[in-house]
């Protein structure tokens, strides 16, 4: 029997685990299932790069925006959490990928086999798959930053722990598993992640062949999904988005801000460093506000409350009451960590967490499928917008977010 699919793409060892103790009967009908794909950092212009042709067969028989805006900052969690609840970060509390809670008097920091990830109390608003899982419908992850934690006493009916040495090819085979299910264990929303163009990209830059090795990998993959729904019979009724956390800009060794030539690092704790860097002053302030606000032009300086409307980094305890914003390609460090064991080669690649201004921070959306227009191109729309959209095609009532459906129901069918 055929069934409709939504795929999300986006551009992470294995615990299966229940989100509650319920009986599959439960459960309500599956709906059409959303497959929400990150690849993470997978630039707006990557298409363009090389030669993409599974991509194209999304791409030309589908909907695609000019490009994917992210939030403030430009980081993996902030965004990846920003796509699956439809809040800012200031919003659903992931305002950076590394962070100090001053209630907590606790640090979070990502990373594979990261305990704060792991824990809910740091998560302020509800994921998609805790929506779903609400509504009496099922979710499974098989990588998406945070699935792996119980956020709001919910996890996915399934999920895996994030190990990122998980091959590509088994990913796939793990949904394509999901897909098999009968329809009282089919999940409704199922999520994947690869870091693979964002590894590539922080080592080499976007535009290096390496980057482009990565993301002609990413399109292999990409077709083993759309040769196992063929086999089954239900590639032409899948729905399906592909979308990116973020960009990717180049950066060099000789673009970096020394905050030790400015200030002494000892008045201070760093929280957070590069290219956003958020500061704890442990004296005045303004003296240290003060020595920086006007020390490079590679560098915008702000006390907490005073960031620009448009970046929504103002109101939450997390954020710290000095936030450094480096320009477009500078980096932020220390000459003694620079110095040491030849870290300045570090800065010799690509990184991101700019301003999402900068057309480089820029990520991907396409959709495909009997819920999308056919070989329809719209303009850039905000990662806020997905939650919604995903809700819409799900039928399910979406939390409070920021975002609205009004944003991305051009991509779809009336």
């Amino acid at each position: 029997m055929k069934y409709n699919v939504l795929i999300i793409f986006i551009i992470p060892l294995f615990i299966i685990s229940c989100s509650r103790d319920i009986k599959d009967d439960v459960f309500k009908k599956p709906t059409t299932p959303i497959i929400l794909i990150s690849m993470d950092g997978f630039r707006w212009d990557y298409f363009d790069k090389t030669k993409t042709p599974n991509f194209d067969i999304l791409i030309n028989n589908g909907s695609k925006a000019e490009s994917l805006i992210p939030v403030f900052p430009t980081k993996t969690f902030p965004n990846h959490i920003t796509i699956v609840s439809g809040n800012y970060p200031q919003n659903h509390g992931i305002i950076a990928n590394r962070m100090y809670d001053p209630i907590f008097d606790e640090d979070y920091y990502i990373g594979q086999g990261s305990k704060p990830v792991l824990d809910g109390k740091w998560y302020e608003a509800e994921p998609v798959w805790v929506t779903v899982e609400k509504s009496g419908l099922k979710a499974m992850t098989m990588f998406w930053p945070a699935s792996d934690a119980k956020i709001m006493g919910y996890r996915p009916t399934e999920f895996f722990e994030y190990d990122g040495s998980v091959k590509h090819d088994d990913r796939i085979r793990q949904v394509l598993k999901w897909l098999d299910y009968p329809d009282h264990k089919r999940p409704s929303l199922i999520t994947l992640y690869f870091s693979h163009t964002d590894t590539y990209g922080h080592k080499y830059g976007p535009n290096a062949k390496e980057t482009i090795g990565a993301i002609v990998e990413m399109d292999r993959t990409m077709g083993l999904l759309i040769e196992g729904l063929k086999q089954r019979n239900i590639f032409e009724d899948v729905n399906i988005i592909l979308v990116s956390d973020h960009g990717m800009a180049e950066t060099h060794e000789d673009s970096v801000i020394f905050l030790d030539d400015r200030i002494n690092l000892d008045d201070v704790r760093v929280v957070d460093w590069t290219p956003v860097g958020s500061l704890i002053p442990n004296i005045n302030i303004e003296l240290v506000y003060d020595k920086l606000k006007n020390s490079s032009p590679m560098l915008d300086v702000y006390k907490k409350g005073e960031t620009p409307e448009r970046l929504y980094y103002n109101n939450h305890r997390r954020i710290q009451p000095i936030t450094l914003i480096a320009k477009e390609h500078w980096s932020i460090s220390s000459r003694e960590y620079y110095s040491s064991d030849d870290h300045a080669q570090g800065y010799n690649g690509g990184t991101h967490g700019y301003d999402p201004a900068y057309r480089s921070m820029h990520g991907i959306f396409v959709g495909h499928g009997p819920a999308f227009k056919n070989g329809y191109v719209g303009k850039s729309i905000s990662s806020i917008h997905l939650y919604e959209m995903m809700c819409k095609i799900l039928k399910i009532k979406p939390a409070t977010n920021d975002g609205s459906l009004d944003s991305t129901i051009i991509f779809l069918k009336k």
